[in-house]
């Protein structure tokens, strides 16, 4: 016979996997400017697919430029745009599919390391401190490219194991 377990409070009961990568979505909708930024919600990989599709506001940006510590010609930069065509835009403008795919993934990337790091604060140094594992280059230099990002986000993960980077 299976034993029920019960909880005490809510807190006590375990998120589902579900659960978890809903709130991990939403951390993403935060670093993009949250209720400000009109979203929609994500909840899975197929909500993020689609706001990839339907393109994300350029007003988004200014959130993300933040949490980076980043100028918006440095965003211009890692979107591989040019930093005139970028100011052109209107902030209720539509992102084209790449750019929109790249910002999201970013947003992912911020994510993940102010949760390695512990914090905004201490992520931002690390990003722009030179790194001896990525030849005394700074991790930001390397974000304007899936392969750099996969690169920077593995030094993360060496650094969450506790291995000198």
């Amino acid at each position: 016979m299976k034993k029920t377990k019960y909880y005490k409070t809510e807190e006590d009961i375990p998120l589902s996997i579900v659960q978890e990568a809903a709130l991990e979505y939403q951390s993403m909708r935060v670093i993009l400017g949250g209720a400000k930024s009109n979203l929609k919600v994500i909840s899975t990989e197929n909500d993020l697919i689609n706001l990839s599709r339907e393109g994300i506001k350029k007003s988004t940006l200014k959130s993300l430029i933040g949490y980076l510590g980043i100028t918006m010609e440095k965003m211009s930069t890692l979107l591989h745009m040019s930093h005139r065509n970028l100011q052109r835009k209107d902030e209720e403008e539509l992102l084209d599919t790449l750019k929109s795919q790249k910002v999201l993934e970013l947003a992912a990337f911020v994510k993940r390391g102010i949760d390695v790091i512990g914090n905004e604060e201490g992520f931002k140094q690390w990003l722009h401190s030179p790194i001896i594992t990525l030849g005394n280059k700074k991790p930001i230099d390397y974000l304007d490219t899936s392969f750099g990002m996969q690169m920077v986000l593995k030094v993360l993960g060496r650094l969450e194991q506790g291995v000198y980077s």
